[in-house]
């Protein structure tokens, strides 16, 4: 178990991305045989409507779901529990706890998709669509947090936050990442359709950085950036399987998060950054002027649906300062309270 094979980085990232492409190319592969349980399927019935579930709860289907799931997520947090107290690797290693936190998730990860392959039926039998919907955004909304300090928020300037607030974020995100991850993982059966398949990558590349905590890689900027990035992609590609005409708002909303954040982070070079925001204007403008037509889109877009694209950052940048400042209101009770009892 010591051995430098076993707890190397490099092999733990080659575990991490081969396991992920592998488990995605099995998830694809495993798909032809849930074809009796789709052909169960009611019909979509709206954006609050979650059309890949069971008309009805199925006995063994709920039952395998919620132990799995529970048996998951605690799983993972008694390890990132542990972690926290685990000295640091040296440089170029993983710890005992990353060890077992990449073997934990790549064990439920084949569990989930046998599950799938008997039962289909996963938590969005249970749980409303928003609910993994939401503890993603709250996930990207942490990592603007956290990295402020790094790379700003608005064009490359730091904003103030409080510090309890940021301070109780870097000691909850790792917990409370750990539970979105792994709750959105079982709240979706695993279906081989594109949009799926790029969800499943993307949560696999998440267990992958969850599993990596208190190393080298899971700081780094542009690893981070690209997990950001990654859900500009796929949530276009969502919506244009959709043909709900939104696949601007997505793809363009979360570009609009990298022009004016992210990108910071990892371009130094002010000409470039010039060259990526140019590029951007210009995509929208295309997109916008109505010069792609139905393409992608399965409707028109024009001028007067521009507005779509601050959506999501209007949400995700007012969520920083919210967060950051009910953690700081909450933090402060808690000291209050047990200075209090202390004194007591």
């Amino acid at each position: 178990m010591e051995s430098k094979k076993v707890y190397s980085m490099k092999s733990a990232l080659w575990f991490v991305f081969l396991f992920s492409f592998a488990m995605v190319a099995a998830t694809w592969l495993v798909s032809p045989l849930l074809a009796p349980f789709r052909a169960q399927l009611l019909p979509d019935s709206g954006a609050s409507w979650y059309y890949w579930k069971l008309p009805h709860p199925e006995l063994w289907a709920s039952i395998s779901m919620w132990v799995l799931y529970l048996a998951h997520q605690i799983t993972v947090w008694v390890l990132i529990a542990k972690l926290k107290n685990d000295p640091w690797p040296e440089a170029g290693k993983i710890g005992r706890y990353n060890f077992l936190l990449l073997i934990a998730n790549a064990v439920f990860i084949v569990l989930h998709l046998v599950q799938t392959t008997l039962f289909y039926d996963a938590l969005a039998q249970f749980t409303p669509v928003m609910s993994s919907q939401g503890s993603v955004i709250v996930m990207l909304v942490m990592m603007l947090i956290l990295l402020n300090s790094r790379r700003g928020l608005f064009f490359s300037k730091k904003v103030y936050l409080p510090p309890l607030g940021v301070a109780a974020t870097q000691k909850i995100h790792g917990f409370y990442i750990a539970w979105a991850v792994v709750f959105t993982f079982w709240f979706h059966p695993m279906e081989g359709t594109l949009g799926h398949l790029l969800g499943f990558l993307y949560l696999f590349l998440l267990m992958g950085q969850m599993s990596l905590a208190r190393t080298s890689w899971h700081t780094k900027i542009g690893w981070l950036t690209f997990l950001e990035v990654f859900v500009a992609v796929h949530g276009a590609v969502v919506a244009i399987i959709a043909g709900n005409g939104m696949w601007p708002m997505f793809f363009f909303g979360f570009m609009m998060m990298f022009i004016v954040t992210q990108v910071f982070g990892i371009i130094k070079d002010r000409l470039a950054i010039a060259g990526v925001i140019v590029s951007y204007a210009t995509l929208v403008s295309i997109t916008y002027s109505g010069a792609l037509g139905t393409l992608f889109t399965g409707t028109s877009v024009g001028w007067s649906d521009i507005h779509q694209i601050t959506w999501i950052p209007i949400i995700l940048y007012g969520l920083v300062f919210v967060l950051a400042w009910l953690f700081a209101g909450v933090s402060a009770l808690i000291k209050k309270c047990k200075k209090e009892h202390g004194s007591n």
